[in-house]
């Protein structure tokens, strides 16, 4: 059926009448603050343990088992390489680089088909990317590797992709201030929260902009998986952190790999004065007063040196 809300394998997932219809249907019933939860209502159900972390996940009438947090990072893995998508990975030989633990974001699973680079770990906090991608999405989920992800990315995903297809572990991770099925978090709230334990830090609560040492608390996004990643690995105790790909400018276009005739479109121009790097230059200070250590490879990254230290890759090829 046309209206089915299943999705081919080349359709743009959760693009059709029934799906548009339910969306609008939301927001015409809920108010302005349970807007992000538009894209589970009514397909997703949710449990959440006594701690009230995510801990069962049902979509379209299936389960999906849900790794806890706790298991999902090994804590042997202190060094990590955060493998992101700006231009200038094309210019990194892979088949040459010393790289032990990787996660990759988004689009970095095309690596993988042209060198031999193993990802342990992967996070997509944008639904969009699933919707618009799917391909890529379905190359990563039949992979052995942990899977972190937003409630609505894993509510695309089982839309898009076959059950029996989705071999890796998956963890969810939610916004702070945006959690499944509830309401938008005040500022005032944020601050009790952040009141009540060190490893919730506030930049700007009435915008929602912050940082997290404990992913099972939530995480901020600062509108870039960068900075979501970033926390997921710091709070499963990652202490060295190599960034490929953190240019965050549009020179030179937004990603490495072809995005064919439909590229995603990027706030990048509008939110990095104003949102990222703001949030970073934040929790640069936060990674060295824990002993974090955090590595910038990108040579054209928008960030400056003093707020993230720049490495040179080559200086991490093989002998």
């Amino acid at each position: 059926m046309n209206d089915s809300i299943f999705s081919s394998p080349s359709d743009h997932v959760g693009g059709g009448r029934a799906d548009r219809f339910v969306r609008k249907l939301f927001r015409v019933l809920r108010s302005r603050t349970q807007r992000h939860n538009q894209h589970l209502w009514p397909f997703v159900r949710i449990w959440r343990d006594k701690e009230g972390v995510i801990n069962g996940f049902r979509a379209f009438g299936r389960s999906m088992t849900v790794t806890p947090l706790s298991q999902g990072f090994d804590p042997a893995d202190k060094a990590v390489h955060l493998i992101l998508s700006g231009p200038s990975i094309s210019e990194i030989p892979y088949d040459r680089m010393n790289i032990g633990v990787a996660m990759g974001v988004n689009g970095a699973i095309t690596l993988s088909r042209k060198f031999d680079l193993q990802f342990k770990y992967y996070c997509i906090i944008d639904q969009n990317f699933v919707r618009d991608r799917i391909e890529l999405v379905r190359d990563i989920v039949s992979r052995d590797l942990t899977l972190y992800v937003f409630p609505e990315v894993l509510r695309y995903i089982m839309q898009g992709i076959p059950q029996e297809h989705i071999r890796c572990r998956i963890c969810i991770i939610e916004l702070i201030s945006r959690r499944a099925y509830e309401r938008t978090v005040a500022p005032a709230v944020l601050k009790r929260i952040a009141a009540a334990t060190p490893d919730v830090q506030l930049l700007d609560a009435k915008q929602g902009l912050g940082y997290s040492f404990d992913a099972s608390l939530g995480v901020f996004d600062a509108d870039t998986v960068a900075y979501a990643a970033l926390q997921v690995l710091v709070s499963g105790g990652a202490r060295e952190v190599y960034v490929h790909g953190l240019d965050l400018t549009v020179k030179g276009g937004l990603r490495f790999y072809d995005e064919g005739p439909r590229p995603q479109t990027s706030r990048l121009t509008r939110n990095f004065p104003r949102l990222i790097e703001p949030s970073f230059r934040f929790a640069s200070a936060l990674w060295r007063a824990r002993g974090v250590s955090v590595f910038n490879l990108s040579p054209v990254s928008a960030l400056s040196a003093e707020i993230i230290e720049r490495r040179d890759w080559h200086t991490l090829l093989k002998d």
